[in-house]
């Protein structure tokens, strides 16, 4: 995992990236007219960018500038936070996004849900907009299509919208902002517009606020956690078998560092009182 972060966008041509479904679908380069916040015309807009930035519309009109990467203390911060294996926090993060928090526009990675939708509208958009409302799960369609799917939801029920996707480096619905540690979906989407630390933040208070799936981190029951962070249908996709290989992968990349630590401790002899 990095080492460092990376301030500014990196508003590239494509991303290569499929859902489950086995789509792969680049998403559209930055459109003509996009100002980008490295832009020379920003270079001493500090004042308007994080006015623009409380406005989450702004997701649909510009290429953000958000901070990323997660540094190896950030990780064990959240990791010493949650009393869990560094190498536990890196495999949600790798199985969630595959190392990608935001898109090429800078806004965070989504998924949209059409059936979080219908439920926190109450149905009243199926007829009309059945790609963004439906009571059964799925339709996903390809990554480049949810940002559209968001902006359509959004006219129609800009809160609603908002808690119906998932978001950021970890995934996070909307509809869980609170447990997150955020007063409003608005407020945890902006934060995560931001920086990526901020995902790393939303997911410690997230999985902190649920005892059983913070107690499932630290025992590394995937099964267990998987239940707890993607509900009843995480076997699916084999979400937990998953989450085992990445953290073994993780334990085994960090096992060297961690011998030669504890020899060189070793060497030193003990603390002198």
């Amino acid at each position: 995992m990095p080492g460092f972060r990376i301030p500014g966008p990196l508003c590239a041509d494509a991303q290569p990236w499929d859902l489950a479904d086995g789509t792969t679908q680049p998403t559209p380069g930055t459109p003509p007219g996009t100002v980008c916040a490295t832009s020379p015309l920003f270079r001493d807009a500090a004042p308007f960018l994080p006015q623009a930035a409380a406005d989450p519309s702004i997701l649909f009109t510009a290429c953000l500038n958000p901070t990323r990467g997660l540094s190896d203390a950030d990780y064990g911060r959240a990791a010493a936070a949650l009393g869990a294996e560094i190498a536990a926090v890196q495999a949600v993060a790798e199985v969630e996004t595959s190392g990608n928090a935001f898109d090429d526009h800078g806004r965070p990675r989504i998924l949209f849900e059409r059936h979080y939708f219908h439920r926190l509208t109450g149905g009243r958009f199926d007829a009309a907009h059945a790609a963004i409302s439906d009571a059964t799960a799925g339709g996903y369609g390809k990554f480049s299509e949810q940002y559209g799917k968001l902006q359509e939801a959004y006219g129609l029920d800009a809160d609603a919208a908002l808690r119906s996707a998932s978001w950021g480096r970890f995934q996070i619905m909307g509809d869980n902002c609170r447990a997150a540690g955020h007063a409003s979906v608005r407020e945890f989407v902006v934060a995560l517009t931001q920086t990526e630390a901020a995902h790393l933040d939303a997911f410690v208070a997230f999985v902190s606020s649920d005892k059983a799936m913070a107690e499932a981190l630290r025992k590394k029951d995937w099964a267990t956690f998987a239940r707890r962070y993607n509900g009843p249908g995480y076997a699916k996709n084999s979400y937990d078998t998953k989450l085992k290989s990445a953290y073994d992968s993780f334990a085994a990349e960090a096992a060297p560092t961690q011998a030669a630590t504890r020899a060189a401790r070793e060497a030193l002899g003990p603390k002198k009182p």
